[in-house]
């Protein structure tokens, strides 16, 4: 349970070998590369803009993915029918990745100019679309501008003016359609006719004789305008026309969309060649990082200890002529990290690395943090019900995830919390809310008749004091690993010195306030826990006296007395920030207490719905398990959050440096295929 050994590979090798040699770090998957240092007679090759052209193409494969995809999936919305729809083919949610082999993936050009074609092809479809949404557009703008005239029975020239009369075709708001009647009644020799129109707009034929011209300017204020369509047809005639044109539109569009849609079985191969795509980028992008000449380069990389027999057989199967050089990584030298942890410890280290990945010479936090990240999430969620869900939704990750994925990672790290939270809740008795050991030993007389920890909304105090006390101990964890850590680093004085003395302080400290805290406490049942006086005095005289030693050797390798007086005073000060982490640990309480009473609230809400009988059981047994899926998701979240936190800040800020780099080999960190 460590971080594993690196060592640093130097190979000078042929140009001509290069290609194969990379294939040959891909297929053994344990080198990362690196850039190479400067040689004298070596140059570097500039590589940006072949990489910024294969990166062209990826954005483009992808892009016509989500098209693709996205139009098959309007396309059989549109389609009820099974028969009419298109098969999509889409990775499953136990594999979300496609797998396959090395030589199909490393060989994966050769597929390259027919996938480019169809590309193309698909191309030619998509512009054939937007070309003819256009002209659908068109059209039906020209649709929209003669609807109105659909009804008119002349064609719009029709209606001109006579040598005695003028005859207007206008356009007049439908509301104003009476007062415009009642206005050419005033007039001998005015006539208005509905020619037609829609709801909001009447098509108005005006004749009125020359002399009363004046009318139309009257008229205009009921918002009367003539119209400036000119046609020599009936207007019907070409709306139906349009609409014929508009129907074949749509048939075209729709055979075009259809065609667009059978490309969805060519998916998966356009996603194996994104990453292939992506492995030419990142070989381009390790060309830019090696010295060479016109015929041979130096390439470097990082790869596992244990693994050297390997990387040496994969790459001199390659070619003879090869020198490969083999070295240690020194102590002031960056490497990137490879944890190796058990199976308890594995999933936690995703914790760690959403935070920060361990910085290659430092101690492996993991081991360590996962224990205290498994009890507090115990101690924050403490009931057995909820246990049991997140153990189950563990096994189901374990089991139906067949690939290593983040969303396995977490659900696992989950369900093994989850028993954590089941131990927890045992102490407390609490099932889904319901509380067990009143009804095992109704004698409330009994120790734990309310439980070996009791409900935190009866006795707060109780779970109060074991949340600030576990505080404690976590804070004196923090610094045991910072001695580790100094003692790795040949710091032995120092670490038995200024950091010992803190967790004696810290162990002292518990002892010499136990007592105090059972008083404050009021329950009971803990009184047997009760230290004898003289105990509680020793642990305070100890507590101090190891405050003393750690103050006055604070200032440890720090030059001068005035430096060592002023790092022995900022010591001193650190009291006081050691007293806000630990009060930090009042949320581990406060999370608990909030997920309980949720659950209690949740389990009278169903009686309350139940007591009716009936149907009422059905409703309820819905409430119940609906409100505590929804509570644990709730409370789970908020757990996930703030357990991380007390790791980050409080227990991290002890001895973590972090900001390394995971190791990640050459190749290895495809997008949309696993490769085996």
């Amino acid at each position: 349970m460590a971080i594993i050994k690196m060592k640093r590979l130097t190979l000078l090798a042929l140009n001509a070998d290069r290609d194969n040699i990379y294939n040959a770090i891909v297929r053994s998957n344990c080198v990362q590369l690196k850039r190479s240092a400067d040689i004298d007679s070596f140059v570097e090759k500039d590589e940006s803009q072949a990489r910024e052209k294969v990166l062209a193409s990826v954005s483009r494969v992808e892009e016509s993915i989500r098209y693709v995809e996205e139009v098959a999936d309007k396309f059989n919305s549109a389609h009820k029918k099974r028969e009419e729809k298109i098969a999509i083919q889409k990775n499953s949610f136990a594999r979300p990745k496609t797998e396959i082999d090395f030589d199909y993936y490393l060989g994966f050009g050769k597929h390259s100019e027919a996938i480019e074609q169809s590309l193309s092809v698909l191309d030619g479809f998509r512009e054939s679309i937007m070309r003819l949404e256009t002209l659908k557009t068109q059209c039906e703008a020209e649709l929209s501008k003669l609807e109105l005239y659909r009804e008119l029975p002349h064609p719009t020239d029709w209606y001109r003016d006579t040598e005695t009369s003028l005859v207007r075709l206008s356009q007049l708001p439908s509301n104003e359609w009476d007062e415009l009647c009642n206005m050419a009644n005033e007039y001998e020799t005015v006539a208005v006719e509905n020619a037609g129109g829609d709801a909001s707009t009447v098509l108005a034929v005006v004749v009125a004789h020359k002399s009363e011209a004046v009318f139309f300017e009257k008229a205009a204020a009921l918002g009367l305008v003539k119209c400036n369509l000119s046609t020599d047809v009936l207007p019907r005639a070409t709306i139906e026309s349009l609409e014929r044109r508009i129907g074949g539109i749509n048939k075209e569009i729709d055979d075009t969309i259809r065609n667009v849609a059978e490309f969805a079985e060519h998916i998966p191969e356009w996603k194996v060649y994104v990453d292939y795509l992506l492995l030419c980028e990142k070989k381009l992008s390790a060309d830019g990082d090696i010295q060479q000449t016109a015929s041979t380069f130096v390439l470097e990389g990082y790869y596992p200890a244990e693994k050297e027999t390997d990387v040496e057989r994969a790459i001199k199967d390659v070619s003879e002529n090869i020198v490969l050089s083999f070295d240690e990584i020194a102590d002031d030298e960056f490497a990137p990290t490879l944890t190796r942890n058990n199976k308890f410890t594995q999933p936690f280290e995703f914790v760690t690395n959403s935070y920060s990945a361990p910085d290659y010479h430092e101690v492996d936090p993991n081991p360590v943090m996962s224990v205290f990240y498994f009890i507090i999430f115990g101690l924050m969620v403490a009931d057995i019900g909820y246990g049991l869900v997140l153990v189950a939704l563990g096994l189901f990750a374990t089991y139906a995830i067949k690939q290593k994925t983040g969303m396995k990672i977490m659900l696992q790290m989950f369900g093994i919390c989850g028993i954590s939270a089941i131990a927890v809740g045992v102490l407390f008795g609490s099932v889904f809310g319901y509380t067990v050991w009143d009804k095992i030993f109704p004698d409330p007389s009994h120790p734990i008749h309310n439980g070996i920890i009791p409900n935190p909304a009866e006795y707060p105090m109780v779970m109060m004091i074991i949340s600030l006390l576990f505080g404690v101990v976590h804070l004196a964890a923090g610094v045991g690993c910072n001695m580790a850590v100094k003692i790795k680093h040949k710091q032995t004085l120092s670490a038995w010195l200024t950091d010992f003395p803190w967790i004696v302080v810290f162990a002292a400290f518990v002892l010499a306030i136990f007592n105090s805290a059972l008083d404050m406490a009021e329950y009971e049942p803990y009184e047997v826990l009760r230290l004898p006086p003289i105990v509680s005095r020793i642990s305070l005289y100890v507590c101090l006296g190891a405050l003393a030693v750690a103050l006055v050797f604070a200032g440890l390798g720090t030059k001068g007395f005035l430096g060592k007086v002023i790092k022995s005073f900022g010591s001193a000060y650190g009291i006081i920030n050691y007293l806000s982490d630990i009060m930090s640990y009042i949320r581990v309480f406060g999370l608990m207490l909030s997920s309980a009473i949720m659950a209690t609230v949740v389990n009278q809400l169903g009686a309350m719905v139940g007591g009716s009988g009936g149907f009422g059981y059905v409703l309820a047994a819905f409430v119940l398990v609906f409100a505590h899926l929804f509570n644990l998701a709730m409370g789970v979240l908020s757990v996930y959050i703030h357990n991380g936190r007390l790791q980050y800040v409080e227990f991290f800020g002890k001895f973590y440096t972090g900001d390394g780099m995971l190791f990640v080999p050459f190749g290895s960190d495809t997008k949309y295929t696993l490769v085996s």
